[in-house]
């Protein structure tokens, strides 16, 4: 996707995985002022990590968020921004024509992902977020920080466990898994399909999974209740298509990127 941005564009560049343990991990970013990249992005399980090689250049949203997915430099310094948060929301509003303001939110999950999410919310006026994760400190964590920045939203923090997601659905309008459940664990359902309510008239939810190389679980039994849904691919396409303008300082050319994802995704 972003080789092929680069092509359209005529900018001779690569983009190249690196799969790197954390001690090699550590020893790169403790480095990185000798790293010869122009730009890099940084995926699980180095998102909250690499923060603290960053610091103080970060965007609003890596600081507020604490977490980075994409590093880019500006004169001599690596600065770490995170793009996720526009890629979510961008995608929501594009392609799910979904409005967030004064809506109920179920977000299942309490990792970066999940932060970035609830941090796009916030910013576009979500009434009620709720977090449900088998880890309490970390749901705790969340509201804790967020709350501090977005004093006119509500939060509820919420167990992956029978009675608390059947109150974390009531009354919502939009439900995200940012958990890993999908991408690991495929045959995993996160929420027992005698609490997905069957869609009537007016109370058709929009289920959304940022896994997007296959329709999961999620997705499939939110459908079959007749609800709407959505996967990560937009998402992957518009964080990617802030990277590159980050990284290049041109804006992307979106049509090229999403042909090629759609292409190398078989979709």
């Amino acid at each position: 996707m972003q080789e092929t941005a680069f092509k359209a564009l005529g900018i001779k560049a690569f983009y190249l995985p690196f799969e790197v343990r954390p001690h090699e991990f550590r020893r790169v970013m403790r480095r990185k002022r000798n790293l010869i990249l122009d730009g890099f992005n940084v995926t699980v399980p180095y998102k909250g990590e690499v923060v603290k090689y960053l610091r103080p250049n970060l965007t609003y949203e890596a600081r507020a968020v604490k977490a980075v997915n994409t590093v880019y430099r500006k004169g001599k310094k690596w600065v770490g921004a995170n793009t996720d948060v526009y890629g979510f929301l961008t995608s929501l509003q594009k392609d799910g024509r979904f409005r967030t303001k004064d809506k109920n939110v179920l977000i299942l999950g309490a990792g970066g992902s999940a932060r970035a999410a609830v941090y796009g919310l916030c910013k576009s006026g979500a009434r009620e977020i709720r977090i449900a994760a088998r880890r309490k400190s970390r749901v705790g964590s969340i509201i804790q920080d967020f709350r501090k920045l977005f004093s006119r939203t509500s939060f509820v923090p919420l167990t992956l466990q029978h009675g608390d997601l059947k109150r974390g659905l009531e009354d919502v309008h939009l439900v995200i898994n940012a958990t890993s459940v999908g991408v690991v664990f495929k045959t995993l359902q996160l929420i027992p399909d005698k609490l997905i309510l069957r869609s009537q008239r007016g109370r058709r939810l929009l289920f959304f999974d940022f896994v997007y190389h296959e329709k999961t679980k999620f997705l499939k039994a939110a459908s079959k209740k007749g609800h709407r849904t959505m996967d990560g691919v937009g998402m992957l396409l518009y964080q990617g298509a802030e990277a590159f303008r980050l990284w290049t300082g041109r804006k992307a050319p979106i049509h090229v990127m999403r042909t090629k994802l759609k292409e190398k995704l078989d979709l």
